[in-house]
């Protein structure tokens, strides 16, 4: 009982990001602090401990029941620790990662239901949308107690700030309780898929569809498109990866499209990254600090200090290429193969392709893994 009140109330929470930050050196490149870098403590990382606490006897019982795997996995991030270029920054990248799949397996374990969830995401869901529209009305932050979710204070005069030409008119994107505009419109993309073959009301679908359409994420838009129009996964996964393969190819090439030039950008340094540290690779969460050690000191910039905007390239560059190898044989196990049959599962897949072709947020942001984590506790 108690499980299931802590659940609904995760749910609820998974959209916000207020934390407890701590800026150790290990968090700053080239004196500058990065926020990826930060070791964060947030609210709903302790309910998670809690319910995982909750829920040791069963999880225990699982892993030994599948000890091999748990080895091979804990085996792999020693060595991609031990290997990493701040080690103190993959191992704190890792026990995340980990508490993450806790949760995951307590979802499965407890045969995690829709109808657990669906008003607290629900609710969630409209809390966030809304605070989106007042943020899109007023171009700028509302402050005030949605600090406490974990809105970020922005104004037309902050530096970075997402912004939209609209006909000749400059709009400041909404980015409601997350980092980033396109973080939003992902989570969104997967609560609207949730909705969409989950619920009978069709007014369920609509908010997160309109939330979508307002954070003006052109990626996101057309995976929403691809779901409306029910195109088939198996297309939209072989286009994706044609187009992460693809990218290499135009990195001289030059734009005024900030959006593209901004993605090219990385490409030439991600060849030094990856040439350096090849098998084992940087190291999780460490691509940025790989990144600073070969960009020029002009470039030495937060707008500049990113991930990769690519997911396959951001994941062969932090677990090289043993990483990348365990990740395909492990899809090509039966067990994996037979869940990828399930056509809702490969959907979900196609569409996290696709947006980690053109962003990182599923792969770096803490929102955006979870929410991904639920729905496939609940497709599963």
């Amino acid at each position: 009982m108690f499980s299931d009140l802590l659940i609904k109330i995760i749910v609820f929470l998974l959209p916000t990001q207020l934390g407890l930050h701590f800026w150790p050196s290990f968090s700053r490149v080239a004196g500058i602090k990065i926020d990826y870098l930060s070791p964060t403590l947030y609210l709903v990382d302790t309910l998670l401990i809690t319910l995982v606490l909750f829920n040791y006897k069963i999880i225990i019982s699982f892993l030994k029941k599948n000890i091999l795997f748990v080895c091979l996995f804990l085996s792999f991030i020693i060595i991609n620790t031990s290997f990493s270029l701040v080690p103190q920054n993959s191992l704190i990248w890792w026990l995340h990662l980990l508490l993450y799949l806790l949760f995951f397996i307590t979802l499965k374990l407890r045969h995690l239901k829709w109808e657990t969830i669906r008003t607290s995401l629900l609710c969630s869901t409209l809390l966030v949308v809304s605070l989106e529209i007042a943020q899109l009305i007023f171009q700028t932050s509302l402050n005030g107690p949605f600090y406490y979710l974990g809105e970020r204070a922005y104004s037309g005069s902050t530096p970075g700030i997402g912004r939209f030409n609209l006909f000749g008119l400059e709009i400041l994107r909404p980015m409601s309780t997350f980092s980033h505009s396109n973080s939003l419109a992902g989570f969104l993309l997967i609560v609207f898929y949730l909705f969409s073959f989950k619920s009978a009301k069709p007014w369920y679908k609509i908010i997160p569809f309109v939330g979508i359409l307002l954070t003006f994420s052109k990626t996101a838009i057309v995976a929403l498109a691809f779901i409306v129009f029910n195109l088939k996964p198996e297309i939209i996964i072989s286009f994706s990866l044609a187009l992460s393969l693809a990218q290499p190819l135009i990195q001289n090439y030059t734009s005024n499209w900030q959006s593209l030039s901004d993605r090219i950008f990385f490409l030439p340094y991600l060849r030094q990254i990856i040439i350096n540290n090849p098998l084992t690779g940087t190291g999780l969460g460490n691509f940025i600090p790989a990144l600073g050690n070969f960009l020029p000191g002009s470039f030495l910039t937060p707008s500049k200090l990113q991930p990769i905007h690519n997911l396959p390239y951001l994941i062969i560059s932090e677990l090289g290429f043993l990483g990348t190898f365990l990740i395909i044989i492990s899809l090509l196990r039966q067990k994996v193969r037979q869940i990828l049959s399930n056509p809702l599962v490969l959907t979900l897949l196609a569409l996290v392709i696709f947006t980690g072709a053109f962003d990182h947020y599923i792969w770096t942001l803490p929102q955006n893994k979870l929410i991904l984590l639920l729905a496939l506790s609940i497709m599963l």
